[in-house]
């Protein structure tokens, strides 16, 4: 009875070490014109309201705290290369979900390239771009 136990053992850590571990981060992240995270979209009008942001967390720590970084990457000298225009903070807490907005600025959009970081702790997982045609 003893071999049998020290077998399975055995057998479920072999399988164990022979599955990867998936890695904490963000899945399903969507960038919409709506707060819902309707249609996802990469484009937007300069006349938006609002760019939101949203995605499911996945084996993020609860005493975690995770960022959204809104960058202008290039926005033809409206804002200097890779200028952070917000940054958003959130304890993980029980969430499974998170979310973040950047709101039009009073002048309208400048036409360009941007990007949304969110990070773990400090360090960046997943970059999207997005531009203003």
């Amino acid at each position: 009875m003893k071999s049998a136990l020290v077998l399975a053992i055995a057998a479920l850590a072999a399988l164990s070490f022979g599955m990867p571990a998936q890695a904490a981060g963000f899945t399903n992240i969507v960038l919409s014109a709506t707060k819902d995270g309707g249609t996802p979209q990469s484009n937007f009008p300069v006349e938006t309201p609002a760019i939101y942001v949203s995605a499911d967390l996945v084996d993020i720590a609860p005493t975690s705290k995770i960022t959204f970084s809104w960058v202008s990457v290039d926005s033809h000298g409206a804002a200097p290369e890779n200028y952070t225009i917000d940054k958003v903070d959130l304890d993980v807490g029980a969430n499974n979900q998170a979310d973040s907005q950047l709101s039009k600025p009073t002048a309208g959009w400048p036409e360009g390239t941007y990007r949304v970081d969110l990070a773990i702790d400090g360090t960046v997982a997943e970059s999207v771009p997005f531009s203003i045609p």
